[in-house]
């Protein structure tokens, strides 16, 4: 007997969110890019091969959510009625489109490397610089190999390795319900049982900011007083920042739903810890998120936020690639401590190389 789960396939899907509900996903995306070129919503469903009422219905809700008006329709009449987008649906389709080029770039970046000739090793996922030093320690004992790295954040690690595009992730996502790290966030990928999460070691991350630079707290982002530069959605450092900033909102009175529009430059993103020194280093922005070890390597100052964990997650399939049995001797001896003591902001402690979860 034919099992169905045998045709059963993961698929990840683009969505925007508002406040924690879902308000635009590519079918309605498709149908807002179709108004704007037919000015007409019939015309549009028709396109999409939708339901005319099932639309209407969704774009009903998605103006309540947003107390909004996102479509202007014209009904009826000899030209048989028509619709445009009002500012607002423009804007969200618009930053739909650019999310959508985004995840695509993200993707494409992925499938280059490893089209033609695969590397023998692929780590994706967050970025940071003791990985970055510890893989090439990797390299060092192991020339004859090719490793690669691909910088995704800690979400796109998880997903590359469901999609199992990645030999191994690092990653550093902050469960607040918890305070755990990472091992919660498995389910959400569908790699339960399909890994191995060794725990890493912790680093120091914190605002950081140019010397000058009269900043004390969050409060004073709340507050409009500096320019962000913002992680990429998905990465460790965004989600942690998030829950922080909520916190904060609510310890000040503020709807924490309503934090993210106080901060200036909420939306202007970078993908890496380097591209936040960097942004700030310029006068590009006031102030980032970032490791200590970055802030110290740009003559930043810095105001610690948080110790947080920062594990490598392998995928089975992987584990007896020489890669993978290199790294995963190095994060469980002494040589790892040896890497990171010339890394202002990075230490070890009893649980590091202890094997979490398998």
């Amino acid at each position: 007997m034919r099992n169905p789960l045998e045709e059963v396939r993961p698929k990840v899907a683009l969505v925007l969110e508002y406040r924690g509900e879902v308000i635009l996903d590519p079918k309605l995306a498709k149908i807002l890019e179709e108004v704007e070129r037919r000015g007409s919503l019939l015309a549009a469903c028709k396109a999409v091969g939708a339901s005319y009422s099932r639309v209407w219905e969704k774009l009903s809700d998605l103006e309540k959510i947003l107390g909004e008006r996102v479509l202007e329709v014209r009904r009826g009449g000899r030209g048989g009625g028509g619709a445009r987008l009002k500012p607002l649906g423009k804007a969200l389709l618009k930053r739909y489109m650019e999310e959508k080029s985004k995840l695509e770039r993200r993707r494409l970046e992925l499938v280059g490397r490893m089209r033609e000739v695969p590397p023998d090793f692929l780590v994706a996922g967050s970025h940071d610089p003791a990985l970055e030093a510890i893989l090439e320690r990797v390299k060092s004992s192991k020339p004859e190999l090719d490793i690669e790295r691909v910088w995704l954040g800690s979400a796109g690690g998880l997903a590359a390795l469901m999609l199992e595009q990645a030999d191994a992730a690092g990653s550093h996502l902050l469960d607040p319900e918890t305070g755990m790290y990472n091992v919660s966030y498995l389910s959400r990928y569908w790699l339960d049982g399909k890994v191995v999460v060794i725990r890493g070691y912790q680093r120091e991350i914190g605002l950081v900011y140019r010397p000058d630079t009269k900043i004390e707290s969050l409060k004073d982002l709340l507050a409009g007083k500096f320019r962000l530069i913002n992680r990429n959605p998905g990465s460790g450092t965004r989600i942690l920042l998030d829950y922080l900033l909520r916190q904060q909102a609510l310890d000040l009175g503020i709807d924490p739903h309503e934090a993210p529009k106080r901060v200036k430059g909420y939306q202007t993103e970078v993908r890496t810890h380097v591209g936040i020194a960097k942004k700030v280093a310029s006068g590009e922005a006031d102030v980032g998120v970032a490791v200590r070890f970055v802030a110290e390597k740009f003559g930043l100052g810095f105001k610690r936020l948080a110790w947080e964990w920062y594990d490598l997650i392998v995928r089975k399939q992987s584990l007896k690639k020489q890669a993978a049995q290199e790294l995963i001797r190095i994060m469980t001896s002494g040589e790892l401590a040896e890497i990171l003591a010339n890394m202002p902001g990075y230490r070890i402690t009893e649980e590091t190389g202890y094997v979490m979860y398998s």
